[in-house]
């Protein structure tokens, strides 16, 4: 059997959603085919991409590889697909949005939701990767605009102030801080933070460390070479702790709960920007933009 880009497609909505049947709702194809397709990779590469459970689909050590892998596989074959000249007015269109964290639920979701009231016929998509590949593709015209996080932020060219995001501390349900409306940093210095080495992973980290590098005694962190939404089943696990932003609340894992962490009464938070080309012709940017200005008002 030969893999397709389909089979590929239907593996990455499958882990996104957690769900087969939330895959087929968002993508429109039928539960059973995705099943099908992802049973299909699994023959053919001789082990479990997912654990499969009455609550859905977890992607299995083996499954985080091969996925990282298809994403990129699957990025790189919608952008030789999308290259000027191989539609009429295809690419002119098309709007093509970098981001790295989640678009479940939150200010993103809810401004993408108003683009497509507003301009039904534009189809759009998404490029996944690290801030700095997102900020190469839109520098090299890959991609039209890169929404990410600003801390540490190095760019030149075009950019607008969005929005900010609360961090929250992810917890075991039995956690005995769980039962606490609101943290304080002070209440997580004993605990083991699990963090990703992947966007915005270290600049989570870096809030983890100011906020508890107090003395002479560092916080336990351990990083992951994987996506957030991969690790953060393991808090349930083994009872660590991860520091998220408030959009990842939505991700329905049940056994996890959410507490905003505070200093005082000073909530950490991460700052989200839009950066693109000045320079980019694209008519569907120029609309993405207006939308953006009009709910993100640029005060500087």
């Amino acid at each position: 059997m030969t893999i397709e880009i389909r089979h590929l497609r239907s593996a990455l909505t499958a882990a996104e959603h957690k769900s087969f049947r939330k895959a087929s709702a968002t993508s429109g194809v039928r539960a059973a085919a995705i099943s099908k397709d992802i049973r299909l990779l699994e023959e053919v590469i001789g082990c479990a991409l997912f654990t499969r459970t009455r609550a859905g689909v977890r992607p299995t050590l083996h499954g985080i590889d091969f996925l990282q892998v298809a994403r990129q596989i699957v990025q790189d074959v919608d952008m030789l697909t999308n290259r000027p000249g191989t539609g009429p007015q295809r690419t002119e269109r098309r709007l093509t949005i970098g981001y790295y964290t989640s678009v479940s639920t939150g200010n993103l979701r809810a401004t993408l939701g108003d683009f497509q009231r507003r301009h039904p016929g534009v189809p759009w998509k998404f490029v996944g990767g690290s801030r700095a590949s997102l900020l190469q593709k839109v520098e090299t015209a890959q991609i039209d605009i890169a929404i990410v996080t600003a801390g540490g932020l190095e760019w030149r060219d075009a950019l607008l102030r969005l929005w900010s995001e609360r961090c929250v501390a992810a917890l075991r349900a039995d956690h005995s801080l769980a039962a606490l409306p609101v943290l304080e940093w002070s209440l997580l210095r004993h605990e083991r933070f699990l963090t990703s080495t992947q966007d915005p992973g270290p600049e989570i980290t870096d809030i983890i460390r100011q906020h508890l590098s107090v003395d002479v005694r560092s916080p336990n962190i351990v990083s992951h070479d994987m996506e957030t939404q991969f690790l953060k089943p393991f808090v349930a696990e083994n009872g660590s702790v991860m520091i998220d932003y408030e959009s990842a609340t939505g991700d329905g894992l049940t056994n996890i709960v959410y507490r905003q962490v505070l200093n005082g009464r000073q909530p950490a938070a991460l700052q989200f920007v839009a950066c693109w080309r000045e320079d980019n012709p694209n008519p569907s940017l120029a609309r993405f933009l207006h939308l953006l200005r009009e709910r993100y008002p640029d005060i500087s």
